[in-house]
């Protein structure tokens, strides 16, 4: 009953969301499922998804996390102009997830945010297949403001971030600039990786250093 309760007061914004991303023929499909508890603050850019996507495969803000309060906790969408984020086939962003892109966001197949992730992309972020992004993480591409010398040139530029397929990120981890983690990983609680590694490894520490090996295990989804 709760979940229908959720489902009806959803009807509003993802009306609105489809029909103005997707075409006709893609937005009475409804492929996007969003929120109630959802804020626009900017909807520009763009939005690509599957063609062959169904209704409801992608939801945007739906979920309990019990450690997030899922009355008041509102998931935000911020797409700037010349923004494009790319979803795969069934994605949930979670809770009070926030977006704010102006670069390039991707999101591979069965990418699970479970809530309260907050995603800052000026350049590029991936998210591999089936990744599992816990709550409280943080992924930033940029530094958000510019260290100039005297001749103005930008000495902190923006640096892509790429995250492989079945990779685990856990709660309070902080992913930076510049980082690349490989498949088959997991980054372990409050993290924070600001490098590049070697696939099917365990990351823990500030900086994040390799901890221990995944070679021939994997994680439950």
């Amino acid at each position: 009953m709760r979940k229908l309760y959720f489902y009806i007061r959803c009807i509003p914004k993802t009306l609105w969301f489809n029909f103005y991303y997707f075409s006709l023929k893609q937005a009475i499909l409804c492929p996007v499922l969003v929120s109630h508890r959802t804020c626009f603050r900017e909807m520009k850019g763009k939005v690509i998804i599957p063609s062959d996507a169904k209704f409801g495969k992608i939801k945007l803000g739906f979920g309990e996390v019990q450690l997030a309060d899922g009355k008041y906790s509102r998931f935000i969408w911020s797409l700037k102009k010349g923004g494009i984020i790319h979803f795969g086939r069934g994605n949930k962003v979670g809770t009070g997830c926030r977006l704010y892109v102006a670069g390039n966001l991707t999101i591979g197949d069965g990418v699970n945010f479970t809530g309260e992730a907050t995603i800052v992309c000026e350049e590029s972020i991936e998210f591999g297949d089936r990744t599992l992004v816990s709550w409280g993480t943080l992924f930033m591409d940029t530094d958000m403001h510019a260290v100039e010398n005297e001749a103005n040139q930008r000495l902190n530029p923006n640096k892509p971030i790429k995250i492989g397929s079945d990779v685990w990120v856990c709660a309070k981890v902080t992913i930076l600039k510049g980082s690349a983690i490989q498949p088959n990983s997991i980054v372990s609680a409050a993290a924070v990786v600001v490098g590049q590694y070697d696939k099917e490894v365990v990351l823990a520490g500030n900086p994040a250093k390799v901890v221990a090996s995944m070679e021939g295990k994997t994680f439950r989804h």
